[in-house]
């Protein structure tokens, strides 16, 4: 997928633990992606034999810069937090702990693993919708940033 430069593209890691049917985690993350208006969304229960338990959710969310002054007369990296933040107060994270990559263009907040924090909520990272993951891109998908339209020279048969 192509994206305008001037929008900051997300991966929103979601994990709801102490829910235990389809059901309730889709009731549960219902009005966050309704409000977030996700390019795409995959829900799926959690692997028995994975690191975390209940049902996930990663969604691609894509939002315009945001329209700070400040940020606007700022680097790139500037534009890149004002946009962060807004999200982050929504998923009820803290923007600080943001980590910008090496141009200013793209970077992760990373919220600390389930069991360190001894106030959790249904989330279980200490959330009201259990996002444990945010990576962001200016302008591209940070988990594919070529685009969705990739040459591969080799014919695939080693994938087979």
């Amino acid at each position: 997928m192509r994206f305008s430069p001037d929008a900051v593209v997300f991966r929103v890691r979601l994990n709801l633990e102490r829910v235990h049917t389809a059901e309730a985690a889709l009731r549960a993350w219902l009005p966050l992606v309704s409000e977030l208006r996700p390019v795409t969304a995959k829900f799926e229960e959690a692997d028995p034999s994975g690191l975390r338990r209940g049902f996930l959710a990663d969604v691609l969310v894509v939002l315009p810069r945001t329209q700070d002054r400040a940020a606007e007369s700022g680097t790139v990296r500037d534009r890149l937090l004002a946009s962060v933040g807004v999200l982050a107060h929504r998923l009820g994270l803290d923007p600080t702990a943001f980590e910008v990559d090496e141009n200013g263009a793209g970077g992760v907040l990373n919220v600390k693993d389930p069991t360190d924090t001894e106030d959790a909520t249904e989330g279980g990272s200490g959330t009201a919708h259990g996002a444990y993951l945010v990576l962001a891109l200016t302008g591209a998908d940070p988990l594919n940033p070529e685009g969705s339209e990739m040459d591969y020279e080799d014919t695939g048969e080693d994938l087979l």
